[in-house]
């Protein structure tokens, strides 16, 4: 028995697939063992300090009384320290990275398309813009690695129709929902992903029809108590005085408004915004220093009045008054958004050529990730007939991540590089998943075709033969 086991892993294509595991674990280990954990002041809302000044109250809590949803902290709460946390993350992320290799090559049917998807998955999962997050005690790990669980066990179920690979990526998507408010864009297209399988495979309607319902309540349930995990995380923030539409006026107008002259001058223009020397001076520099910020901003009276009235539409309002300077700024939002960032330090594994391939410069990051999502829409039109299950995930998680990287940036803002991050990934991953299964297509095709010719190769010869004298 151990001996046919160890005949099939040295047999291609299995050896191939084998061989790529183990390197990619072998790496991942080097660089759990020479990671460093990385905190920041968002750290005590997820897990206790040990210190009375950040422990401020439970941190898990099923109805919103908590600073954050559940789904990081339950997590958390049971490891006794960062770096255990830290392990545990980077242990789900290798899971989640290497399932998702192996549900491509499960999934698709040539050796080329079979080692590509999963050489450039494994490889992705060993960037430091996506293994960094492992060792930050904050939800960018299990936001990135649950949602790559989550569609790897969505391709398996698609392949096979196991109840179980379905039931493994449901509750893994609960999880996940539960993660960071944004995921649930994700969730909503995985759930109309779910009813478009219900009504064109009827034999599985019951089971989808199942999943998609328990998704559905997750939902509600996320949005349910997420006005109230926004009012408790004034305790928890760096402005506890401040609610929270207020806070987040003060951060655009930081990063935004008072930094960007045409922007502030068409604030105090056409909305009517004082001046605030004090807020005017920091936002002048590149320190962030939120604290002070919004200390300047209670000191200045006219100006805190100025917001209560107009921190609920004022950012609504410039949109619609600037389309121009508007879009300007939201394009280099978008721009940091997708770049990727590194937080925690992590041994690079990759070629430096690699990295910036996947991850491009700043500066041209856009106009590489425009052309890719060009080639993967007429890849997705290539595979839709061949690959529907592909090409449906493929635009799911293209769609999903553009809606809720907008999204993210209407709603909220801050450290775009940071919140962006799974958006950044979810894009690449929707490239690739468009790329092989149209070349897996393809290929397939060529094959069909090329069969027949030599079926009648030999039906040719024969007739010549009969035929002669």
């Amino acid at each position: 028995m151990l001996t046919d086991r160890l005949r099939r892993l040295v047999r291609l294509p299995e050896a191939v697939l084998t061989g790529l595991l183990a390197l990619f674990v072998a790496a991942r280990v080097f660089i759990c063992v020479r990671g460093d954990v990385f905190t920041s002041f968002d750290t005590f809302s997820y897990a206790h300090r040990g210190d009375p000044a950040f422990d401020r109250g439970t941190l898990v809590s099923l109805t919103g009384h908590a600073p954050r949803l559940w789904g990081v902290p339950i997590f958390y709460a049971i490891f006794p320290n960062d770096e255990a946390r830290a392990v545990a993350q980077w242990a789900v992320g290798t899971v989640a990275w290497a399932l998702l290799a192996w549900a491509l090559w499960t999934c698709l049917r040539t050796l080329v398309t079979r080692i590509l998807a999963a050489a450039t998955v494994l490889t992705l999962g060993l960037l430091p813009q996506v293994a960094n997050w492992d060792f930050a005690i904050l939800s960018e790990s299990l936001s990135i690695s649950l949602g790559v669980l989550t569609l790897a066990l969505m391709l398996l179920w698609a392949r096979t129709g196991s109840v179980w690979h379905l039931g493994a990526a449901t509750a893994a998507a609960v999880w996940w929902t539960f993660t960071r408010t944004d995921v649930r864009v994700f969730v909503v297209f995985l759930i109309l992903a779910l009813a478009i399988v219900a009504w064109r495979r009827p034999a599985r309607r019951r089971q989808t029809l199942v999943a998609a319902g328990a998704l559905v309540l997750a939902t509600i349930w996320c949005t349910a108590i997420t006005p109230v995990v926004d009012r408790t995380y004034t305790g928890w923030s760096a402005t506890p005085e401040v609610r929270h539409e207020e806070g987040l006026m003060l951060f655009r107008l930081r990063l935004h408004v008072l930094p960007d002259p045409e922007v502030k001058a068409i604030f105090q223009r056409e909305f009517d915004m004082p001046s605030c020397p004090g807020m005017e001076e920091i936002a002048a520099g590149p320190a962030w220093e939120t604290a002070k910020f919004a200390a300047a901003y209670e000191q200045c009276t006219d100006f805190k009045a100025w917001g209560e009235r107009n921190a609920s539409d004022v950012w609504q309002r410039y949109a619609t008054a600037e389309p121009g300077v508007f879009a300007r700024q939201m394009r280099e939002v978008v721009r940091l958004s997708v770049a990727g960032s590194d937080y925690a330090k992590t041994e690079r594994v990759v070629p430096m050529a690699v990295e910036k391939l996947a991850f491009p410069p700043r500066s041209w990051v856009l106009k590489a990730l425009g052309v890719a999502m060009l080639l993967a829409a007429a890849a997705f039109v290539v595979a839709a007939r061949r690959r529907p299950d592909l090409t449906l995930a493929g635009t799911v998680v293209a769609v999903g991540s553009g809606v809720s990287l907008l999204a993210g940036i209407w709603f909220g803002a801050g450290e775009y590089w940071r919140f962006g991050i799974q958006e950044a990934i979810g894009l690449r991953l929707a490239a690739l998943i468009a790329i092989v299964a149209a070349v897996d297509a393809l290929l397939v095709a060529r094959r069909d075709r090329a069969v027949p010719e030599e079926q009648s190769a030999p039906e040719a010869v024969e007739k010549t033969t009969s035929g002669a004298p």
